[in-house]
């Protein structure tokens, strides 16, 4: 079980490194597929900063964590998913599940209970 879940939240650190990395490298393609575009400058600064720095930064910690089996690197990346998570049910009470994007609040909730999963399954401390 325990290689198991250090494949799965590997692949998940990647998932969410390579939409970061996106977000970085291909602003513009990455905002058209989730519907959003930007019309000024400092917006393309915001989005790598803001956008791209959250994936990353999830990604890299779900990496490290499946590379080092250290069980309290994954806490920080279901933070940053619950966070997420709440704000598209906001965006779900106040605009509708097309606007809060389902399928995307499907990917976090799927994430946020295999890194639960994992923090369950693996040692107290490192090996």
């Amino acid at each position: 079980m325990l290689m198991l879940s250090r494949l799965l939240i590997g692949l998940g650190g990647i998932l969410l490194l390579s939409v970061g990395l996106g977000f970085w490298f291909d602003v513009e393609q990455s905002l058209l597929q989730l519907g959003v575009a930007t019309t000024a400058d400092h917006g393309l600064g915001t989005v790598r900063a803001d956008i791209g720095g959250f994936f990353i930064s999830g990604g890299a910690l779900g990496l490290l964590a499946a590379f080092s089996l250290n069980r309290n690197l994954l806490w920080p990346v279901q933070l940053l998913l619950v966070v997420a998570l709440i704000g598209r049910l906001i965006t779900l009470g106040i605009d509708g599940p097309e606007a809060a994007g389902v399928a995307s609040m499907g990917i976090e909730i799927l994430l946020i209970l295999l890194f639960q999963w994992s923090r369950n399954i693996w040692p107290s401390t490192p090996l």
